[in-house]
């Protein structure tokens, strides 16, 4: 289980890498700012869904959520930046775990 944002981080960036690869698609520079949905190319709504089981068979988290990429605000959706996208996994993880 991961235990610190370095490892969430280092995760979730080889969780987008290896999806993006397995597309075709070039590699970004990852940067805690980048919002995948909106700075990484080919990063789609099925890309999102693709990291995100890969990431819950890495961790060994049942369920992260149906999108960890955007946050609901109201009616409104925006995207996540890579740094709020750790964030949310170490706390989805730390919960699935039966953490506090």
């Amino acid at each position: 289980m991961i235990q610190n944002k370095p490892e969430a981080r280092d995760a979730i960036c080889q969780a987008i890498a290896a999806t993006l690869q397995r597309s075709g698609r070039e590699l970004p520079q990852f940067s805690d700012q980048d919002k995948p949905v909106k700075n990484y190319d080919g990063f789609d709504s099925q890309c999102g869904i693709e990291v995100t089981v890969e990431l819950e068979e890495r961790l060994g988290v049942g369920d992260l959520g149906s999108n960890i990429f955007v946050e609901q605000v109201g009616k409104a959706v925006h995207a996540r930046s890579l740094a709020e996208i750790v964030d949310v996994v170490l706390a989805k993880a730390k919960t699935a775990k039966g953490g506090a």
